[in-house]
């Protein structure tokens, strides 16, 4: 009889299988602590200590990115959420990834773009990617079957009035990702 100890470094966050294997676990002594309640299953190949007192919003999105795999980055209603730019709460995690990614799962949004400028406003944090303010307030403006103008238009007002970035920072990144003629309209109107 196998009496599996889950290893610290997995104790404190979500973890894939494979993360679970490459510590010294076997597939069996996954299955046990699975079976003994020590370990619950998050999501098909995730897991998570049972007796982790809460689950953060960073283990949603560390989990999301392990389920997506790379590239892939928190985006748009989760990512305004994390920036504290909505009171709307996600029932999901929003994720981008490429347009040909397919996953099948429930607590996952995936937002599939065709040209997603992966090295443009997106960066790492504590084992995941996440939109910078920036690029989430100016996807939020692209989206529009996603997020609504008025909802987008609150979040760049509440970002701007909390300082938590400029003008010009959000002009550059539309320049950047070549969408600064799609969202001029929207934006200048906060340079009245």
């Amino acid at each position: 009889m196998i009496d599996a100890n889950l290893p610290k470094n997995l104790a404190v966050r979500p973890f894939s299988l494979n993360e679970a294997l490459a510590t010294g676990l076997t597939k069996y002594a996954v299955k046990k602590l699975l079976k003994q309640g020590r370990l619950e299953r998050i999501s098909h190949g995730i897991y998570q200590a049972a007796d982790k007192a809460m689950f953060e919003l960073e283990d949603q999105y560390r989990s999301a990115t392990l389920r997506c795999g790379r590239p892939s980055a928190i985006c748009l209603l989760s990512a305004l959420e994390h920036y504290h730019l909505t009171d709307l709460i996600p029932n999901k995690t929003w994720i981008m990834v490429p347009n040909e990614k397919r996953i099948s799962a429930s607590e996952l949004k995936l937002v599939r773009l065709r040209k997603p400028h992966w090295k443009i406003g997106i960066r790492k944090v504590r084992g995941y990617w996440i939109t910078s303010i920036e690029r989430t307030l100016i996807e939020c403006l692209l989206q529009k079957r996603l997020i609504s103008t008025t909802e987008a238009l609150s979040s760049i007002k509440q970002a701007l009035a909390g300082k938590k970035t400029t003008l010009n920072n959000l002009f550059e990144i539309a320049r950047k990702i070549g969408a600064l003629n799609r969202v001029l309209p929207y934006i200048q109107v906060f340079t009245i």
